[in-house]
């Protein structure tokens, strides 16, 4: 099998290297650490620590708080997920490199969701990335973002089918977008879901073996909206400075948040669902994948790669703080360190879940998060077939 490694075509799905940026104004940064998963020697151990750099973040997180494991394993994962169960809920996360969805409940349980779903064909050699993954070279041939829509269907990305589906209460799947103008996606990284049921789609080449350089890449990549069940272009990727990435809509659904590089950008949203001209309103660390915003339309984004971190920042960029993933001391000498998406959950929506590759990890925070669903969170998708 030829397989290629391609760093910047992983830039803009999940984040695994990128070259270091001063953040705008010389604002403070968390602690340096590896920018690829596995370089460099091995990093030292530390624990888990937040860095004020706003006395707002008070408002937010305790100086105090601790950060939970919930469960690991999973080598690369993404697509974090709450589910409410009655008084309680469980958490979905997305594994890039098992092709699988998993589900883990309260008691730290993990079992299988979903298999195959974020690839469902029978020719691998020619779909998904190559990256790594503590020691390993692996393949990404796995699911990545994961939502619930108002109904309580689940929705998620299935990069190497190159569509965004939407799980049935029977238990079947629908196709809502791969393609536009007959030529197909490069691969969905992130999606926006709007409460009218516009669905914002952040495109990468995560779906293609070679990734940019591709022969069976068709367009770039770009943000995508599917509205009515029509697809049409929402922004184009010549216009971003750099792939898409990370895609949120504020808590009023007046603004769509992008990460694009280390550059968070923010687009009005107009009556029709299109977007307006985009205004960069934050710039350097832990700006690269995953975001998510609470009730007071702070946002949360992920650092993708080492060093392992996610920003708060005000709606208008303004940094608050850092939270840092630790580092576990151990033998191991190509310990991965990254953060890669969120999710709000917890039945009062003030439990913040990240996905850090190897494991997920839970912090208790001070503000409620925007939970997607019915109820906060519920969800009447079927088991899946």
């Amino acid at each position: 099998m030829r397989v290629t490694l391609l760093a910047t075509a992983l830039l803009a799905t999940i984040g695994t290297s990128l070259q270091a940026q001063a953040p705008t104004g010389g604002a403070p940064r968390p602690p340096a650490g590896p920018q690829m998963r596995g370089d460099g020697p091995a990093p030292a151990p530390k624990p888990f620590s937040i860095t004020k750099s706003d006395p707002g973040l008070d408002a937010i997180v305790s100086p105090d708080a601790k950060l939970e494991l919930i469960a690991s394993g999973f080598g690369i994962n993404e697509g974090v997920l709450w589910v409410r169960d009655g008084e309680r809920g469980y958490i979905l996360v997305s594994s890039l490199i098992d092709n699988v969805m998993y589900k883990i409940t309260p008691d730290h349980k993990v079992s299988v969701f979903m298999e195959k779903a974020g690839y469902t064909g029978r020719d691998p050699n020619h779909v998904g990335l190559q990256t790594r993954s503590g020691r390993s070279h692996v393949i990404i041939i796995g699911p990545n973002c994961a939502t619930l829509d108002s109904q309580g269907r689940l929705i998620w990305c299935a990069p190497q089918d190159l569509a965004v589906k939407r799980l049935e209460q029977d238990g079947t799947q629908t196709v809502l977008a791969d393609s536009f103008q007959g030529k197909h996606f490069n691969g969905p990284n992130d999606i926006a879901l709007k409460s009218d049921g516009a669905l914002y789609i952040a495109d990468s080449d995560v779906g293609l073996r070679d990734g940019g350089m591709s022969p069976l890449k068709q367009m770039a990549d770009n943000v995508w909206l599917v509205k009515d069940g029509k697809v049409s272009i929402a922004l184009e990727q010549s216009a971003l400075g750099a792939n898409p990435n990370g895609i949120v809509l504020s808590p009023d659904e007046k603004y769509l948040f992008l990460t694009a590089g280390r550059r968070l950008k923010r687009y009005e949203v107009k009556p029709d669902d299109t977007l307006g001209e985009g205004v960069i309103v934050a710039e350097g660390e832990g700006i690269t994948d995953g975001m998510k915003v609470d009730k007071k339309g702070n946002v949360y984004s992920t650092s993708g790669a080492g060093p392992g971190v996610i920003r708060i920042s005000s709606s208008e960029g303004k940094l608050l703080g850092f939270l840092n993933l630790p580092v576990v001391g151990d033998s191991e000498p190509k310990r991965q360190i990254c953060a890669t998406n969120l999710a709000f959950g917890g039945n009062d929506g003030k439990d913040l879940y990240i996905s850090a590759c190897d494991a997920v990890y839970k912090i208790r925070l001070k503000v409620a998060g925007v939970v997607p669903g019915p109820d906060g969170g519920k969800m009447i998708s079927g088991t899946p077939k």
